[in-house]
């Protein structure tokens, strides 16, 4: 990881700051749910306004075609509330040159979704990014460019990417604590223990394969979905989750987990039991030899629990993506908290990761001061964890 410019260290009174921020949060049936993302970025804006900048901020939520794409009107909302300061939401259609000019020191405007523009879905160059008509014309009356995600590091969308091209960049605040905990990471502290669970078992088996393979991980322990799947690859029949795992065609997943348990088995820890829904809708757990059962499967048990943890007592630098079941269902968040609780009151530097973990904590009544860093980049923190280059990152290197 290179070296970068910080603005919380810039005098920026008077300075046309742009700010990418991720507002891209849940909205169901036209409603925002203000989450995480907001409230962090948020602290951003209220900084760069009470030092007396002018703050245009650019924003995504959902992507076109799907039913989470939104104006941002709620975002703006939702931000001038947690800020107690009005927050002016321009529209693309609008002359939003002439908004930007007008702005006095302390202004905060959020842009409208960048996505209505169908190339900022699109990869660019920061050269080519520059040319395009609205980062020219919001380029030509700004002074500086924040990037504050992490989140949208792994793209190089226009938004991202386009002002580095024009204007001095920086790393704002929020972007600049994940990229101090990062360096935790790059500095390969050891042990280093991931534990990995959640849905996206992808994007989690390539993960896996890239720490394993180059020994950034002495121990990854696996729970959720993705522990179910390493279940199967060692020649486990679950029962009645199997018939989840073809209806989503996952199947294909099952022989490259069999192959990372032969080359690196030693260093995978696997559920040694899992807690199902019994017919009374209880909690019952079984052992792995017990399994197949007819029972759905939602969470690892408590003597798995009790194994991970004793994995982290000894790491000095932890990994969390992912719950480890379903934490939001009432007796299946119990694996998912003990490991908490683990990662909470242990030495070992915690990252945690993932938009289903941010929830989990938040359902579960920690609040993210509980661990070292809680990352709200999901798919952008596995890839870094992957050891690939963030072209969003890249740009704002000295």
């Amino acid at each position: 990881m290179g070296e970068y410019k910080f603005i919380s260290k810039e005098n920026v009174e008077g300075k046309t700051i742009v700010v990418r921020a991720d507002l891209n949060s849940n909205v169901e049936n036209g409603e925002l749910f203000a989450g995480a993302r907001i409230k962090e970025h948020a602290k951003t804006m209220k900084f760069l306004s009470e030092k007396g900048a002018k703050v245009v901020v650019l924003a995504h939520q959902g992507r076109k075609g799907d039913e989470d794409f939104s104006p941002l009107d709620q975002h703006a909302a939702a931000i001038s509330e947690e800020i107690e300061k009005p927050v002016k939401l321009v529209k693309w259609s609008e002359d939003y040159v002439a908004a930007i000019q007008a702005m006095q020191n302390g202004d905060i405007i959020l842009m409208d979704n960048v996505r209505e523009f169908d190339d900022e879905e699109k990869e660019f160059t920061p050269e080519e990014a520059s040319k395009l008509e609205r980062v020219q014309k919001i380029g030509s009356v700004s002074n500086m460019f924040v990037q504050d995600a992490l989140s949208v590091c792994h793209r190089s969308q226009p938004s991202v990417v386009g002002f580095t091209a024009l204007l001095p960049s920086y790393v704002g605040p929020v972007l600049e604590k994940e990229v101090n905990a990062l360096k935790h990471y790059d500095k390969g502290e050891k042990p280093c223990v991931f534990i990995l669970g959640g849905a996206k078992i992808e994007d989690s088996l390539k993960l896996i394969k890239v720490i394993l393979d180059n020994g950034k991980a002495d121990t990854v322990c696996v729970g959720g979905l993705f522990g179910e799947l390493f279940l199967k690859a060692a020649g486990k029949k679950l029962g009645e989750k199997d018939k989840f795992f073809e209806e989503k065609n996952l199947m294909s997943l099952v022989e490259p987990a069999k192959q990372l348990l032969d080359a690196h088995g030693e260093k995978i820890v696997l559920p040694v039991d899992v807690a199902a829904v019994d017919d009374d809708d209880e909690r019952k757990e079984l052992t792995v030899d017990e399994l197949p059962t007819d029972y759905l499967v939602c969470d690892i048990g408590t003597e798995t629990a009790a194994l991970f943890k004793q994995k982290l007592k000894k790491a000095k630098f932890a990994v969390f993506n992912g719950p480890l079941g379903m934490f939001e269902r009432y007796g299946f968040e119990v694996g998912t908290k003990r490991v908490f609780d683990a990662l909470k009151s242990g030495k070992a530097f915690a990252l945690l990761g993932g938009g289903d973990t941010e929830t989990a904590i938040e359902q579960l009544e920690f609040s993210f001061e509980d661990f070292s860093h809680v990352s709200l980049a999901g798919k952008a923190l596995l890839t870094y964890l992957s050891g690939k280059e963030l072209p969003g990152l890249k740009v704002l290197q000295k």
